[in-house]
């Protein structure tokens, strides 16, 4: 009896042991449900706008009018078969990881040959729908590969490395210029099997007339690189490099005429920019392409150089090639892609884009977005479209304030200062000399006797709380007011030395008087009289990036390593939040004292309906560093960061 008894209870356990585990597993996968609901049952993000391929485009090189290859970083290598309607990707390598790859060449559609880092070296024989890595024995970055015929070709690299095939790549045999140069090699071109020629840094010209066997100084009468060469016949020739180096010969590089001061190349901080590539049509018809978008054209043999104003792109172009008078093309940084069909005189974007820092709109039809290398962008619809505005600067911008439609200010590296009153169709540096038109009526007052507005560091954030008052904050602990609409700005200070030595990154204000700034070492300041004074608030030590105010009293902070603090008493104590990730995070904004939205770095965007006390993770389109994130008129949220990427809730 007392048998029964017990093998029936032993039995009614384990009948209940199953259904509580049933009755678990069932709450968990509900609760698993419930919490996707929750996640993902929020306000949906759109990519707005975003590059197609991340990736620095290096190389361009056509074989004919239809077949062409570009190549760049990330083992990028994009080809057409239509003449460029198309660009389409090749992934097919046989890289183990991700390469810089730096030069393109094709004897034909189908046989051609990629080199990079690493002493990569790729070959196709079917146009590259597959890819074949060779050995070359070395593991120097390999700059630049010619070829004569489908088995001589030579190789040039770091430290004056040459190497030569007779075999199609199969096998490869270094080349001895002890005595000519030891100065990496950055372009090779070959006329025949016997002559050649290579150029490097520090003004390197090298000749050779057997193959590569012996090679020639020839004495390039520049110290600047040399980066790109073009030989247009086996006398005639031109290279370009640093500093605006151009060069030239019509004798096969016995002699080289220094060409510099005609080629009229724009500079910045009074050096002329880079030059990184330069090709020909013909004798008569050539470009360069340089530094911060700048294109260089010539049509009577290198007389005299035109460069295009205003530039298609602010970012740094790498290569150009000319597949005839009329057909051109350049590559660039951020995916840049351009073409042109009347020999350089106009261009078209096919690809572009650059890191972005700052959104604002002032209404619901009307933003901007500003970036690297003096990038601007405007929105007069919405955000439907976007197009580029010439800010006539080449440094990093990162803050953007507009107090009207047209009328606004962008911060940037360098102590830029720029400002538009037709609402971005045109730029002017703030008190320049030579702008009559409003120069002569604005100052800017620095207090320190030490420091001029020139010699200022950067500046990495503004904020217009009213359309007379505004505030911009960088470097080295920098805040400068302007209470006149931007007329005039003069220098604030906390007079804390933590804050005032650090670099301040956010800035925020509810209206004239109050407001806060961060930055650096957890630094945090608050004013309620318009900036006359700040009181340094504790409660942070990472570093803080964006802030966001509801009114004098709610304020939320994000900063590095997923720190999101909030308080509900004007600063007088901030509350470290629990947030879903350790990622670092650069953007807040709120739509009222309980929704807001924080994004961050690999396109991380937290949401929150009740203040901030809990944040979930959102859905994002993009895993690009978003930087700045705001609020249009009509309630939409924007989000931009990496490789021109723009987000918007729908």
């Amino acid at each position: 009896m007392d048998v029964c008894l017990t093998a029936i209870i032993i039995e009614m356990r384990r009948i209940t042991l199953r259904i509580r585990t049933a009755f678990t597993i069932c709450s968990i996968v509900l609760l698993l449900f419930s919490l996707v609901n929750i996640i993902y049952a929020q306000d949906s993000w759109n990519l707005v706008r975003g590059s197609k391929w991340q990736s620095n485009l290096n190389d361009v090189f056509f074989v004919d009018s239809s077949h062409g290859w570009i190549v760049g970083s990330n083992s990028t290598i994009l080809h057409t078969h239509n003449g460029g309607k198309d660009w389409i990707d090749q992934p097919n390598q046989p890289l183990p990881f991700k390469v810089e790859l730096l030069k393109v060449r094709f004897m034909s559609p189908k046989l051609g040959w990629v080199v990079g880092e690493n002493g990569t070296i790729l070959k196709t024989t079917d146009g590259g729908s597959t890819w074949q890595k060779l050995t070359t024995g070395t593991f120097t970055v390999l700059q630049a590969v010619s070829f004569v015929d489908e088995r001589h070709g030579w190789l040039t690299g770091e430290g004056g490395l040459i190497m030569v095939t007779e075999s199609g790549g199969r096998s490869w045999t270094k080349q001895s210029n002890r005595d000519t140069t030891n100065n990496s090699l950055l372009s090779v071109h070959f006329d025949n099997r016997m002559e050649g020629w290579a150029v490097g840094k520090a003004g390197t010209v090298i000749h050779s007339i057997d193959g590569g066997s012996t090679w020639v100084d020839q004495k390039g009468k520049t110290a600047s690189s040399l980066s790109s060469l073009c030989m247009l016949t086996s006398k005639v020739g031109w290279a370009a490099g640093g500093n605006g180096a151009l060069i030239h010969t019509i004798d096969g590089g016995e002699n080289w005429e220094d060409r510099t001061e005609d080629s009229n190349v724009p500079n910045s901080n009074g050096m002329p920019e880079p030059i990184w590539g330069i090709h020909f049509a013909n004798q008569n018809i050539g470009l360069a392409a340089a530094e911060f978008g700048v294109i260089l054209r010539t049509i009577d043999a290198g007389a005299t150089w035109t460069a295009l104003n205003p530039r298609p792109v602010p970012n740094k172009l790498n290569s150009v090639y000319m597949v005839s008078e009329k057909e051109a093309w350049i590559v660039g940084n951020y995916s840049t892609i351009l073409h042109s069909s009347d020999g350089g005189a106009s261009w078209d974007v096919i690809s572009s884009n650059a890191d972005l820092s700052r959104i604002i709109f002032v209404d619901a039809n009307n933003g901007w977005v500003v970036g690297l290398s003096g990038t601007i962008s405007r929105t007069t619809n919405g955000g439907k479209t976007w197009f580029e505005q010439n800010s006539g600067n080449v440094f990093e911008l990162f803050g953007v304030g507009f107090v009207s439609p047209t009328q606004g200010y962008v911060v940037g590296s360098n102590a830029t200062l720029i400002e538009t009153f037709d609402g971005g169709n045109s730029w002017q540096i703030f008190n320049d000399p030579s702008d009559e038109g409003h120069g002569t009526a604005k100052r800017i007052v620095f207090d320190d006797p030490m420091t001029s507005w020139k010699s200022a560091m950067g500046f990495y954030n503004l904020h217009f709380p009213t359309p007379t008052h505004g505030w911009g904050v960088g470097e080295s602990g920098k805040i400068a007011h302007t209470s006149d609409g931007g007329k005039n700005w003069y220098q604030q200070q906390t007079y804390d030395f933590t804050v005032d030595s650090n670099n301040l990154f956010g800035v925020y204000f509810v209206n004239k008087s109050t407001g806060w700034i961060v930055g650096e070492g957890g630094s945090i300041a608050r004013t309620t009289d318009g900036g006359k004074a700040w009181q340094v608030q504790s409660g942070a030590f990472e570093e803080l990036r964006g802030v966001f105010a509801i009114d004098a009293n709610i304020a939320w902070i994000v900063g590095s390593q997923g720190a999101i603090f909030s308080t509900t008493d004007g600063g007088s104590s901030w509350v470290l939040r629990a947030a879903p990730t350790r990622k670092n995070l650069y953007g807040v904004s709120f739509n009222d004292a309980k929704t807001g939205w924080v994004v961050g770095e690999n396109g991380v965007i937290l949401k929150t309906v009740d203040g901030g006390t809990t944040w979930l993770m959102q859905q994002s389109p993009t895993t690009n560093n978003l930087s700045d994130i705001t609020q249009s008129g009509d309630g939409t949220f924007w989000a931009v960061g990496e490789w021109g990427t723009i987000i918007a809730t729908q």
